[in-house]
């Protein structure tokens, strides 16, 4: 049920086309790292003016109706927000 990291960013590109990710080839490595700091930027709102940024929480409720309401595979769906629960997790124990 685990999927790669480059298939992970894939189906994050295509949730999300306006994005403008690293092109080429990435080993799993690079994948991984773009793919969590792509998600923490998001969670974080940081593409949004700050006056009008949402809370990690706002903006993960969000991103998991987004990904389950998509035409991907259902385990992709489900990986891809197990990554998303990973960034969360890390972003409230870097908070407290």
């Amino acid at each position: 049920m685990n999927h790669s990291f480059s298939v992970l960013l894939d189906a994050y590109r295509r949730l999300w086309p306006n994005r403008s990710l690293a092109a080429g080839p990435l080993d799993e490595q690079e994948s991984q790292t773009l793919l969590y700091e792509t998600i923490r930027q998001e969670l974080r709102d940081e593409w949004t003016h700050p006056r009008v940024r949402q809370s990690p929480e706002v903006k993960f409720y969000y991103a998991v109706k987004r990904v389950a309401a998509s035409d991907l595979p259902n385990d992709v769906k489900i990986t891809l927000i197990q990554a998303y629960l990973t960034v969360m997790e890390q972003l409230q124990t870097n908070h407290t």
